[in-house]
């Protein structure tokens, strides 16, 4: 498995490099270009416009590359090693989240080196970390869980569709299965969130109901944010809430389409 990932790693290394370089050159030219204009205001909107465009391509690259294993001819070698499904696929999962990873907390930390090149911050680290409390790490935490499930239930679909349709040529319909599959999901998700009225709250992590909810006096300000068709959030007052049936539903999917797609990995498909 260890040297499979090497593998994956030595195939995308240099697309990853590529986008990462490239979001350097633009974000240091954006800096310069704003600090020129005095037009500071705009910065904070682009900085997260350009991270978020480096992760998707860096992600459409990852998807496409399982795309092309399972649809391709190039797909033959990786299947026939003595490898399970499930290794392979985990082996592609961690080399995918690594890369993520390292995209997303090297575009942090380069724009706060420019940030501190351009600006002059009367700022100490402590308020700086100061952001980060137990509520702002936990939904973190909440959507990188609901990032991995929806990869994963990609591949799954993929596989499924290459399973289901064997004639590669129409191999987009794995994307109205993901669709179908994401729609569903989701809807199941919303079912257990009213059968289930339990909820974390993410700053004392205790586990309060929805009801205790409405007699804070905010239900008019409640706002239900579905992250990925999976978790669902809850903010209220100020307060954010987690539910906890989504949740536990979220990491069973997870784990269900992860072996799922193992499993079709291993003895489905007809290479």
């Amino acid at each position: 498995m260890g040297r499979y990932m090497k593998y994956e790693i030595k195939g995308s290394y240099k697309f990853i490099l590529g986008v990462l370089a490239i979001v350097l050159i633009l974000t240091t030219v954006f800096y310069s270009y704003q600090f020129k204009q005095s037009n500071m205001g705009a910065i904070g909107g682009v900085a997260y416009l350009i991270m978020f465009v480096a992760l998707f391509a860096a992600f459409l690259y990852i998807v496409d590359s399982f795309k092309k294993e399972l649809y391709e001819d190039r797909g033959y070698l990786t299947f026939t090693l003595p490898l399970t499904g499930n290794q392979i696929l985990g082996s592609k999962l961690l080399v995918a989240l690594m890369w993520f990873i390292i995209l997303g907390v090297v575009i942090l930390l380069y724009n706060g080196f420019m940030l501190s090149r351009f600006i002059e911050f009367d700022i100490s680290f402590r308020e700086i970390f100061s952001v980060f409390n137990t509520e702002t790490v936990a939904v973190g935490m909440t959507m990188f869980i609901s990032g991995v499930v929806t990869l994963i239930l990609i591949y799954f679909s993929m596989a499924l569709g290459r399973v289901t349709f064997r004639n590669k040529k129409i191999g987009g319909m794995w994307f109205a299965i993901f669709l179908i599959l994401n729609g569903l999901i989701g809807y199941t998700t919303l079912k257990i969130t009213k059968a289930v009225p339990y909820y974390l709250d993410l700053n004392s992590f205790k586990v309060v109901t929805q009801r205790a909810i409405e007699q804070l006096s905010m239900l008019e300000s409640m706002n239900f944010m579905s992250i990925n068709s999976a978790s669902v959030i809850v903010s209220a007052g100020g307060r954010t809430f987690m539910n906890i049936g989504s949740l536990i539903y979220t990491i069973f999917i997870g784990v269900a389409t992860f072996l799922g797609t193992g499993y079709l990995i291993e003895n489905k498909i007809d290479l």
